[in-house]
């Protein structure tokens, strides 16, 4: 018997875990090659309503990149998916985003779900209040905060269910739209467009969609802005080797914080380089004994671009990228 109870437990937990696998996206867009902005990891690129208003940054983790996207611009996402739940449009699916703000100040419009000029946005973070949602489905009570980024995840199955999570918490039980309506996907929606122009600059370091509804479990198991999806790994819970930690906020505008730690008694040095190699500033932090620290640095005299930031103590050096605004 007691081994029957210890089969039905072990069946059960690994029923849970398994009904928690998230599916394999159906389109995704990592913008980690600054040459190739719009390029897809799965399915077709994206396409921008004017390349040159967009521009590569630094994403919420070592190693991740980002898209800078101008105010009333987009970037069309052409899906190739069949429409689905016996409709002629794409009444079942999920998008995500990681995103940040630089300020709570403008609209921001996640998706227009309709070509550019035509039709009101879809899911807008609004300016002061910094709510997450449309009128048409509902409002959240959280609100967004600037310079910080999150994991933005809307499950769509049209005649039963409307939800929008950040980073895996539920904020919207929206109203359940019908089938082939507003909110069915059409076959190329603007990502970040909005008919009046009320999406102001926006950053992206992950897009992706599923021609399912994710369950919640699933939307769970995706994590936050911080987890690397590839592996399924939280680069917080893995641990970063380098003395030299991510500054926040980034990317900058003014004044920003690297946290750093020295393991070993000796002279710190940090120098700032632009994309070619060329240093651009050295910082002299003298002599520290071991023990946590912080560099509080202002980028007022840097251009707007990408800075690799380095960390020399007498025994060990370390690296992190640094994106600056203007």
């Amino acid at each position: 018997m007691k081994k029957t109870l210890l089969s039905l437990v072990a069946i059960l937990a690994f029923a849970c875990f398994a009904n928690a696998q998230v599916p394999a996206r159906a389109g995704w867009w990592k913008f980690d090659d600054p040459d190739h902005l719009f390029a897809a990891t799965i399915g077709n690129d994206l396409v921008p309503t004017d390349e040159a208003t967009n521009y590569a940054l630094a994403g919420p983790f070592d190693g991740n990149g980002a898209i800078a996207n101008e105010r009333a611009r987009a970037l069309t996402m052409i899906h190739g998916l069949d429409a689905n739940l016996g409709g002629t449009r794409l009444n079942e699916y999920t998008l995500q985003w990681d995103v940040m703000l630089p300020d709570i100040d403008l609209w921001r419009c996640l998706i227009q779900n309709g070509p550019m000029n035509e039709g009101d946005g879809d899911l807008f973070i609004k300016p002061t209040t910094a709510y997450l949602g449309v009128t048409a489905l509902n409002w959240s009570t959280n609100t967004i905060v600037p310079e910080q980024w999150y994991r933005i995840v809307q499950t769509m199955k049209c005649g039963e269910f409307a939800r929008v999570y950040v980073d895996g918490e539920l904020w919207i039980e929206g109203q359940v739209p019908s089938i082939d309506s507003r909110f069915s996907l059409a076959p190329d929606p603007n990502i970040f467009g909005d008919d009046d122009a009320e999406n102001a600059l926006i950053f992206c370091a992950d897009l992706a969609i599923w021609n399912v509804a994710l369950t919640s479990d699933q939307v769970t198991e995706l994590g936050n802005a911080t987890t690397d999806y590839t592996s399924i790994r939280d680069n917080r819970k893995v641990g970063n080797t380098s003395d030299l930690m991510p500054n926040y906020p980034n990317p900058v505008k003014d004044n920003t914080i690297f946290p750093y730690q020295v393991t070993k008694a000796g002279n710190v040095t940090f120098r700032i380089l632009d994309q070619t190699g060329k240093v651009i500033e050295v910082i002299n932090a003298g002599a520290k004994t071991p023990g946590k620290y912080n560099l509080n640095y202002n980028s007022n005299k840097l251009a707007k671009g990408i800075y690799t930031v380095q960390m020399t103590t007498d025994n060990r050096t370390s690296v992190r990228k640094m994106a600056v605004i203007r």
